[in-house]
């Protein structure tokens, strides 16, 4: 499932009094917009809104003409006290408080922007509604770097809340770190679960219908080629879970693929179709872990990565290094597609990850309440034959024995999943609009 971030909405508005330099406040709406709409589709006034008639429009404009997903409030100079507080309520998203430094400190007060930002921070705070202010000029690099994390954060939670999971059968057996509570779902995401009978899978299977691989060839992780008959078997599974997940319309799932699955008549199994599936823009968490594809959808909305699910099998102390293991890998992430093999009865698949930037995220069940999990990491150029997609991953902020202990200690569950480049930013800001406490490793 690939958001596009220019078809999602990002509001815009600058308030302000007439009595302040409304000029260099314009100057700075006009900035803002440039900067925004490089990216996004931008919504709102064009003008500083200074009078409660200019604001009641502005607010019906974005109410009837498409409420945006984020809105940057940009406090053009000291406005009055109640309008930031009115567009908080009646839009109800998540809003960003941009203040503005002084054009000439050493000799005037002209905008007041930091202090009218000050005002307004608080009003939301005690009110309750998500909100974060950053103050800097336009043009400054890292309030650019802020801002995208910021927004990217709020059209996310937007993606979210449009979105439903299919859940096909149930969770592995044992696996209590794939229980969830679906009602805690929908009130922290909006996000809608629907069940999806693991039987339809099974029957499907039993058709005997195939569904044509996207590879040409199957090089055996034993050596040789693959037999005709085990690529049979591949893509009868293939068809079998394409089917399944086609026919509900979603992008979204988690699945029991095993023991039902991987216990049927004949040898080959969904793993290598499961990889394939999220090559075509889906996103599937293994052995029924529903947070986990709760995770991937949101790693997934900040920034279109395919992300990987994965098990922390062991650790090298010499490289502060996690191994990251598992089945149904897309192989787009592999490191060289030449790499990729394939167990002789169809089940098994087996690359190296493409070595960079990464982080591990985990959103996470705690007493009742989620929590997430960032781990930043640098997949190391280093190969790997394990069966399964592998990868040795140097963590950056803290020792990697430290980070299992934390794990370890602290009750995380076993599945973490990753996603190229550094998200850390943006569940920075996930954890400060849902208000799901975040940890960083």
């Amino acid at each position: 499932m690939k958001i596009e971030h220019n078809s999602q909405k990002v509001g815009l508005i600058s308030v302000g009094v007439p009595w302040f330099d409304i000029s260099t406040a314009q100057k700075n709406l006009e900035d803002m917009r440039s900067w925004l709409e490089k990216t996004w589709q931008v919504l709102g006034p064009r003008t500083v809104v200074v009078d409660s008639a200019g604001l009641a429009s502005a607010v019906e404009d974005f109410m009837t003409m498409g409420r945006p997903d984020v809105l940057v409030l940009q406090i053009g100079t000291f406005p009055d006290g109640e309008a930031p507080l009115y567009i908080a309520e009646r839009l109800r998203v998540p809003v960003i408080i941009h203040s503005l430094p002084e054009p000439d400190i050493e000799k005037q007060i002209s905008l007041n922007s930091l202090c009218g930002a000050n005002l307004s921070t608080f009003t939301l705070s005690e009110i309750g509604l998500p909100h974060q202010a950053i103050h800097g000029a336009v043009d400054d690099p890292d309030v650019q770097a802020r801002m995208s994390a910021y927004i990217k954060a709020g059209l996310a939670l937007a993606a979210m809340s449009r979105m439903r999971l299919g859940l096909i059968g149930y969770r592995a057996p044992g696996f209590y770190p794939c229980v969830f509570d679906e009602l805690l779902i929908r009130r922290t995401f909006g996000m809608g679960l629907d069940h999806i009978s693991l039987g339809d899978v099974v029957l499907a299977k039993q058709s005997g219908a195939g569904r044509k691989a996207p590879v040409e060839q199957f090089p055996a992780i034993e050596g040789g080629m693959l037999s005709a008959e085990a690529i049979s078997w591949i893509e009868r599974h293939y068809a079998a879970i394409s089917s399944v997940i086609e026919k509900s319309g979603k992008r979204l799932f988690a699945i029991k693929d095993w023991p039902e699955i991987m216990g049927l008549d004949e040898p080959g199994g969904l793993w290598a179709a499961l990889g394939w599936l999220q090559d075509e823009g889906y996103l599937i968490a293994p052995e029924g872990d529903v947070n986990a594809a709760v995770t991937m959808a949101l790693l997934n909305a900040i920034d279109r990565q395919v992300p990987f699910f994965a098990d922390i099998s062991a650790w090298d102390d010499r490289m502060s290094a996690l191994l990251l293991w598992h089945y149904g890998g897309a192989p787009s992430l592999a490191r060289s597609k030449d790499e990729i093999r394939y167990g002789m009865e169809g089940r098994e698949v087996e690359f190296t990850l493409k070595p960079g930037l990464a982080t591990l995220a985990r959103v996470g069940m705690h007493h009742g309440s989620f929590r997430i999990l960032a781990i930043g990491i640098e997949v190391l150029d280093r190969s790997v034959a394990l069966r399964r997609a592998a990868a040795w991953a140097r963590t950056v902020n803290h020792p990697a024995r430290a980070v299992i202990q934390t794990m370890l200690d602290d009750g995380w569950e076993h599945h973490t999943v990753m996603v190229y480049g550094d998200a850390v930013p943006a569940l920075k800001a996930i954890s400060r609009f849902s208000g799901i406490p975040l940890t960083v490793l």
